[in-house]
């Protein structure tokens, strides 16, 4: 059998192997990770984890301030009502009532916040 009767089944071959060797690298060998991703890129389910983080340590310091700067990282429209509807969702799907508390109490707290008045000076 010679080349010409063979064809060119070797570069189809060497293809397949190429292809199915890049699949085995990319999957097994060196997959990606995501290190240091945006808290707006997460899924739906890690969003909700990263508010419930977020009311628990509002919940042990305090600090609305920063609770809200953690939470305005997700990139949502309305942070209370996000945070809320998640409290809500918690209690009724019979989730930890802790953690749904907590999340209520950041809710309240953003509800209620007040808008700071802007000083300006004024010359006399």
């Amino acid at each position: 059998m010679n080349e010409d009767e063979r064809g060119n089944w070797y570069l189809l071959t060497g293809v397949v192997l190429g292809i199915m060797l890049g699949i085995l690298f990319a999957w097994v060998i060196s997959p990606v990770e995501y290190v240091d991703t945006a808290p707006e890129s997460l899924k739906d389910e890690f969003k909700d984890q990263y508010r419930v983080l977020i009311a628990s340590a509002y919940v042990a310091n305090g600090d609305l301030v920063r609770a809200k700067a953690r939470l305005e990282l997700l990139d949502e429209a309305d942070i209370y009502l996000v945070v809320a509807e998640q409290a809500q969702q918690m209690l009724a799907e019979g989730g930890s009532v802790e953690e749904a508390q907590a999340l209520g109490r950041l809710a309240l707290s953003l509800g209620q916040e007040i808008p700071q008045p802007k000083i300006t000076a004024t010359a006399e």
